[in-house]
């Protein structure tokens, strides 16, 4: 699954507005790195890299092959794992009860991993153990004790780490050969707001997934070509991944495969409302975005490392006008 880099004029207008909205983002979070790029087609509409890998003297330029960690966007990661693992059978589908997995754990009773990809678990950790909030399925709380436990369940039934299952059978079979956790090359952009003392390996357990810009977009075409050209997995289990699972508790967000899902708009949703129905977007902390738009075969990636440090920034607006602008950017005539 290649992506050819042929690059296309766009308006005038749309280029300045889009480049404006990321360098002032950019700027006002405190980032050392930014890169942007918006592929239509086989074909890049944009692609732009900006500063540095890190804030000490010496620090590489950004360039095609950096590398950013994509925080919570490694979560899209986890979850075609998890396709994979339905896909041979050790899983037997979404509604499958995790008590299955833990039957000493009555607190688990009832939640499925339906209820794990779209948040509406219920659960959370606290001082290393579970607590319940809500019933599965009765609301939404985004957090990490879901994930956790998918991958524990992962590494169960597979004899292998995330990592393993993602290099074996995706990122190997489809060429992203500049995507892995735990990189720590001389190509890293730093992650300003990595915990020093926290240890982190290259299992897939940890929110260390690092990839290139280019990786990304290829990330987000995997989906949007629905696994034909890469011959991974069926279409089926794409559009299972890429379709709401968890209707019905409207206004709350909507997702896939832990994907945030644009099937209406309402005060929740992150992704914005020019961008069209039936897209689907992913999101890390960093500021790391990916956008897949199947109505106009686009996808729209940004790379960052903002600081934190802009308590005042206001995240849902800047991710709501990212979408919008790259939207206009590959919108059909």
């Amino acid at each position: 699954m290649d992506i050819h880099i042929e690059q296309q004029d766009k308006g005038a207008d749309s280029l300045k507005s889009f480049e404006y909205h990321n360098q002032k983002v950019y700027k006002e979070t405190g980032a050392a790195a930014l890169s942007c790029l918006i592929l239509q087609g086989d074909k890049v509409v944009y692609e732009s890299y900006t500063g540095t890998h890190s804030r000490n003297s010496g620090a590489g330029k950004v360039q095609e092959n950096s590398r950013f960690n994509i925080a919570s966007i490694r979560k899209s990661y986890i979850g075609l794992a998890l396709a994979c693992m339905i896909a041979e059978g050790k899983i037997r589908g979404l509604d499958q009860d995790l008590s299955d997995f833990y039957p000493d754990v009555p607190l688990i009773n009832g939640t499925t991993f339906r209820h794990v990809l779209t948040h509406t678990h219920g659960l959370a950790e606290k001082d290393g153990k579970w607590i319940r909030m809500f019933q599965p399925g009765e609301d939404w709380s985004y957090n990490n004790a879901g994930v956790n436990l998918l991958i524990s369940i992962l590494e169960t039934v597979s004899g292998k780490t995330v990592a393993q299952i993602l290099d074996e059978q995706v990122f190997r079979k489809a060429g992203f050969a500049e995507s892995g956790w735990g990189y720590s090359g001389e190509n890293a952009v730093s992650n300003l707001l990595e915990n020093p003392s926290q240890r982190m390996n290259g299992s897939g357990k940890d929110s260390n997934l690092y990839c290139s810009t280019r990786d990304l977009a290829k990330w987000g075409k995997l989906f949007l070509t629905e696994g034909k050209e890469a011959g991974i997995l069926t279409p089926d289990l794409f559009k299972q991944m890429t379709s709401v699972q968890n209707k019905g508790i409207a206004p709350l967000p909507q997702h896939g495969f832990f994907w945030w899902m644009k099937e209406k708009d309402f005060p929740q949703n992150e992704i914005g409302p020019k961008v069209p129905k039936g897209s689907f977007q992913l999101l890390g902390i960093t500021g790391c975005i990916c956008l897949v738009m199947p109505e106009y075969h686009a996808v729209a990636v940004r790379m960052m490392n903002q600081s934190g440090q802009n308590k005042a920034f206001d995240y849902l607006d800047d991710v709501r006008t990212f979408g919008d602008l790259a939207a206009g950017m590959v919108k059909n005539p």
